[in-house]
């Protein structure tokens, strides 16, 4: 063979080499059953930032302010949504609105809602707090809805129950299935 035709070929199986490489890397990141049935984990699509010790502000033409406080966040800048851990979140409301702890919480900001799948604890300013196994927050009705076990508590007062629905836009609480512990000593103390 002459020189010429050893780099054709040798060029030849040097792009078809790449372009099986370049396969197998895009097929290993597409979803979809791999061997043995395991589904991979899906990718996100679009850009995405990954964020430590992060302060978001969601700041509308109408409505209120809200602010989320993390240790770590991802946002997906096509969709829009933020993924955090170790959250703390801060929604105005009456009696000083309501802050919302969380071990983790996914925000859809296009869809105005939060996600606390980890569960959580949320305060208000009038002393009320509620510990819940997971819940879901819906910022344009500015309601907290919880389902399953709750626990409840306020001046003089703990309750335990199910279903949670607390809108802190009026600074109502609503519960089913309730089981109440009056504590008399922190209740009655004010009336003297």
């Amino acid at each position: 063979m002459s020189r010429r035709r050893i780099l054709s070929l040798g060029a030849l199986l040097t792009i078809l080499g790449g372009i099986g490489l370049l396969l197998a890397a895009i097929s290993a990141r597409e979803p979809g059953p791999r061997d043995g049935g395991e589904t991979a984990v899906e990718r996100p699509a679009g850009p995405e930032v990954l964020l430590r010790d992060v302060e978001v502000r969601e700041i509308r033409k109408e409505g209120p302010q809200y602010r989320l406080t993390s240790d770590r966040a991802s946002y997906l800048l096509l969709a829009r949504k933020l993924s955090a851990a170790g959250v703390t979140l801060f929604l105005p409301g009456i009696s000083n609105g309501m802050i919302v702890r969380a071990p983790k919480a996914s925000w859809d900001m296009e869809a105005g809602r939060i996600l606390l799948g980890e569960g959580g604890a949320a305060e208000n300013g009038a002393g009320w707090s509620a510990v819940v196994a997971a819940a879901s927050l819906s910022l344009p009705d500015r309601v907290m809805t919880a389902a399953g076990d709750v626990r409840l508590s306020g001046p003089g007062l703990r309750v335990s129950g199910d279903n949670l629905v607390w809108s802190w836009r009026e600074g109502k609480m609503a519960l089913s299935n309730t089981r109440t512990r009056v504590e008399s000593t922190r209740a009655f103390r004010g009336m003297r």
